[in-house]
Protein backbone atom coordinates (compact mmCIF):
# COMPACT_ATOMS: atom_id res chain seq x y z
CA UNK A 1 0.00 0.00 0.00
CA UNK A 2 2.80 2.41 0.83
CA UNK A 3 4.45 2.07 -2.59
CA UNK A 4 1.18 2.86 -4.42
CA UNK A 5 0.70 5.86 -2.19
CA UNK A 6 4.21 7.09 -3.00
CA UNK A 7 3.60 6.47 -6.68
CA UNK A 8 0.38 8.50 -6.58
CA UNK A 9 2.15 11.34 -4.80
CA UNK A 10 4.93 11.30 -7.39
CA UNK A 11 2.38 11.36 -10.20
CA UNK A 12 0.66 14.39 -8.65
CA UNK A 13 4.01 16.15 -8.24
CA UNK A 14 4.89 15.50 -11.89
CA UNK A 15 1.51 16.75 -13.09
CA UNK A 16 1.79 19.85 -10.91
CA UNK A 17 5.31 20.49 -12.24
CA UNK A 18 4.07 20.21 -15.83
CA UNK A 19 1.21 22.62 -15.12
CA UNK A 20 3.54 25.15 -13.49
CA UNK A 21 5.97 24.90 -16.42
CA UNK A 22 3.12 25.49 -18.88
CA UNK A 23 1.94 28.52 -16.91
CA UNK A 24 5.46 29.97 -16.88
CA UNK A 25 5.84 29.49 -20.64
CA UNK A 26 2.47 31.07 -21.40
CA UNK A 27 3.09 33.96 -19.01
CA UNK A 28 6.53 34.53 -20.51
CA UNK A 29 5.10 34.75 -24.04
CA UNK A 30 2.26 36.99 -22.85
CA UNK A 31 4.20 39.34 -20.59
CA UNK A 32 7.48 39.78 -22.50
CA UNK A 33 6.03 41.85 -25.40
CA UNK A 34 4.16 44.10 -22.97
CA UNK A 35 7.25 44.71 -20.86
CA UNK A 36 9.26 45.48 -24.00
CA UNK A 37 6.60 47.89 -25.18
CA UNK A 38 6.52 49.63 -21.81
CA UNK A 39 10.29 49.95 -21.74
CA UNK A 40 10.27 51.42 -25.27
CA UNK A 41 7.66 53.96 -24.20
CA UNK A 42 9.66 54.95 -21.11
CA UNK A 43 12.84 55.24 -23.18
CA UNK A 44 11.12 57.50 -25.70
CA UNK A 45 9.71 59.70 -22.95
CA UNK A 46 13.11 60.02 -21.29
CA UNK A 47 14.75 60.94 -24.60
CA UNK A 48 12.11 63.59 -25.24
CA UNK A 49 12.63 65.11 -21.80
CA UNK A 50 16.42 65.05 -22.20
CA UNK A 51 16.10 66.79 -25.56
CA UNK A 52 13.85 69.45 -24.01
CA UNK A 53 16.47 70.16 -21.36
CA UNK A 54 19.37 70.08 -23.82
CA UNK A 55 17.76 72.26 -26.49
CA UNK A 56 15.67 74.46 -24.20
CA UNK A 57 12.28 73.60 -25.66
CA UNK A 58 9.15 75.19 -24.28
CA UNK A 59 7.36 73.17 -21.60
CA UNK A 60 4.58 70.89 -22.76
CA UNK A 61 1.26 71.32 -20.98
Amino acid sequence: MLSKRGQSTLEYVLILTAIIAAIILVANNFVRPRVGSSLDHVTNQMEQQANRIQFGAAPVE
